[in-house]
């Protein structure tokens, strides 16, 4: 795709080799492409001039001497800005931030062109430990800076800016430009008014023996990083609080509501707020009191357990009460087996819904809504985390043996199909699915101990799924 008013820019500073793999990837998504060369010396200029010369929607920009992140990034939306593009999405150049959520990013700042939006970063398997809760001490300080939630992950540069308000707030500010950057910037922004907008990104994690490249500088760094920290929350407690408020009760009543801030979109009356969706409970299926629990669910024999549905809505006093058996087999779906008030057998797998009665079988009509909590339902069971991050902003808790999952729609279509759903459970053992669409609108389903488990038999896949 193409834009006369949307570009990417790449800084990169002795990126290597990995920098023209990133910025070919970048093209097939999105043109124009502007790469600012922060005075490397590792002849990374020469590769991209000539590149250049080949691909009419690059531009490339060469800073004289090496001046840090921020300021190269301020260089090139300077730059952009003379030449009329109003945003810039900004992503790394040695390969870890995702070519393939470009457009994605774009889409939404079009849509909300006053917005900052950031992304909020899905880790794979091999991240360091470290890296996870080094994080959590950045987060936990911007939300004091912010006066509350807003800015997911303060650390991660894979943004859509607005040019105005970027170049107006750093024209005044003489820190950020080096690793402070990702940071000051997404707080200074949000004190200027700018609402933040979170949207959730898949990263890869390169190992040095894999070709990664990082300058940061252990005490150097981290002494630039305290000192903006300090700078940031003595000009809060001085001057910025008020305005700050102001901003953050707008935010609240526009379109612009974070999204790490919305339960969900719901039809009727909202849901009452849960506190387990904030960023201090992001679920990161990596970490080490998850993915344990993910491992045994991959590897869970066939599972039988009784359940009772409890369906509520707004025109009804009392709520509708079903039961029955619920089959799951990692091979083959999901099965429910309702019983009470009347025997029919709901099937879901790869291939759609199928509903089975005494009258036979069928495909229920084409309805989104339907499609997508059975979906969600199928991958809550098998516990696919994979497949339910595509689709929602997963938030978690664990005490001991028992557990408590918030997922939250990425989508505002989704979040009026699904509204929020949450799930609890003991060890491998899922016990409570609550799908609630509004105060009044609900679908809770409480599951009993699984039965002993074997494997489905030949006449129990015939009967149950297909």
């Amino acid at each position: 795709m193409s834009s006369s008013t949307h570009l990417v820019i790449i800084p990169s500073y002795n990126t290597g080799s990995r920098l023209r793999e990133v910025v070919v990837e970048a093209l097939r998504h999105w043109q124009p492409v502007w790469v600012v060369i922060d005075g490397s010396t590792d002849g990374s200029a020469e590769a991209m001039a000539e590149l250049a010369q080949h691909e009419a929607q690059l531009k490339v920009l060469s800073l004289p001497c090496n001046r840090g992140k921020g300021a190269a990034v301020l260089a090139g939306a300077r730059a952009a800005m003379e030449k009329g593009f109003t945003h810039a999405l900004v992503m790394d150049a040695d390969g870890q931030h995702p070519v393939e959520s470009i457009g994605e990013f774009m889409e939404i700042s079009k849509r909300h062109p006053d917005a900052l939006v950031l992304g909020r970063p899905i880790f794979p398997s091999n991240i360091p430990a470290e890296r996870l809760h080094g994080r959590k001490l950045s987060v936990g300080l911007v939300r004091l800076e912010l006066l509350g939630a807003g800015i997911a992950d303060p650390l991660f540069g894979f943004r859509v800016y607005p040019l105005a308000p970027l170049l107006a707030v750093f024209d005044s500010c003489r820190g950020g430009r080096r690793y402070d950057f990702d940071t000051e910037v997404a707080v200074r922004l949000a004190w200027a008014g700018v609402p933040p907008v979170n949207v959730a990104a898949p990263v890869r994690y390169f190992s040095r023996a894999e070709g990664g490249v990082s300058h940061f500088h252990y005490l150097r760094d981290n002494a630039t990083l305290v000192w903006m920290h300090t700078r940031l929350i003595t000009e809060l407690l001085l001057r910025r609080w008020p305005a700050l408020l102001g901003h953050r009760r707008r935010w609240r009543s526009s379109v612009f509501l974070p999204a790490l801030l919305l339960l969900c979109a719901l039809v009727g009356h909202a849901a009452a707020p849960d506190p387990l969706v904030n960023p201090e409970h992001q679920l990161v299926p990596a970490a080490p009191e998850w993915s344990g629990l993910i491992e045994i669910f991959a590897h869970k024999p066939d599972t039988l357990a009784d359940f009772t549905e409890r369906r509520y809505f707004p025109f009804k006093k009392d709520g509708v009460e079903l039961k029955g058996e619920v089959r799951v087999s990692t091979a083959h779906g999901l099965s429910l087996h309702y019983t009470t008030p009347e025997e029919r057998i709901v099937i879901l797998d790869e291939k759609g819904i199928l509903l089975r009665a005494a009258a036979g079988e069928k495909s229920p009509p084409a309805d989104p809504r339907a499609t997508a909590a059975n979906e969600a339902l199928l991958h809550i069971l098998r516990f696919d985390f994979g497949a339910l991050e595509k689709d929602f902003e997963l938030y978690g808790q664990r005490d001991c043996e028992g557990w408590i999952i918030a997922l939250v729609a990425r989508t505002d279509a989704l979040r009026r199909s699904v509204g929020r759903i949450t799930v609890s459970g003991d060890n491998a053992a899922i016990s409570r699915i609550e799908i609630r669409r509004s105060a009044k609108q609900a679908i809770i389903i409480t599951m009993e101990p699984p039965k002993p488990t074997a494997p489905f038999t030949v006449e129990e896949l015939k009967s149950y799924f297909r």
